[in-house]
């Protein structure tokens, strides 16, 4: 069959193109490849392995990043950080898990902030998506609670929870000026 030699004549060549354009690392794993789509699911299949086991550990880092010591716009960029990285990878958080990963972060002088956020309701996702005034009211609510819950936060760092214990907000640093720069 003339149609088949010509595919076959096309193959090899697309099957020699793809091994010499693959690293040595990926290359030794699609030995014995005697078709390019033979190649092509064994660099898929490696590739998706390495992606899953690199979600699972994003998620495990996700949950046991704990503010401990760091300044608290690190801990929440660490945590975003993550979050961007997971849904670069094709395992994207809900706004409820992120929340749940900041709050479960939080040392116990916090937890009134984690009382405070269970009060709300997250809708289901489908209400969400769903284009009505009622739905675009959900998610305002749920845009309000994220912010409510930072206010929270940044209220505490203000009147020192997040400061070892120190007490007083603004001006309460000597900072640059010393003890009269606050007026």
């Amino acid at each position: 069959n003339p149609a088949y030699e010509t595919w076959e004549v096309q193959d090899q060549m697309l099957l020699t193109w793809l091994q010499s354009t693959l690293s040595k690392t990926i290359l030794s794993r699609v030995i014995g490849s005697v078709h390019s789509y033979q190649v092509w699911d064994k660099v898929h299949e490696y590739f998706h392995t390495q992606t899953k086991a690199r979600a699972r550990q994003l998620h495990t880092d996700l949950h046991s990043t704990i503010l401990d010591g760091k300044s608290m716009h690190d801990f929440l960029t660490q945590i975003k950080n993550i979050v961007d990285e997971l849904a670069g990878v094709g395992s994207p958080v809900s706004l409820e898990e992120y929340a749940d990963a900041v709050l479960e972060g939080l040392p116990q002088e916090y937890a009134h902030v984690s009382v405070i956020e269970s009060k709300f309701v997250t809708p289901p996702i489908a209400e969400v998506e769903a284009p009505s005034v009622s739905n675009l009211f959900l998610l305002l609510l749920i845009t309000l609670r994220a912010i409510l819950v930072a206010v929270l936060v940044v209220n505490l760092l203000e009147r020192g929870g997040g400061h070892g214990g120190r007490r007083g907000g603004r001006g309460s640093s000597r900072g640059r000026g010393g003890r009269f720069a606050n007026f």
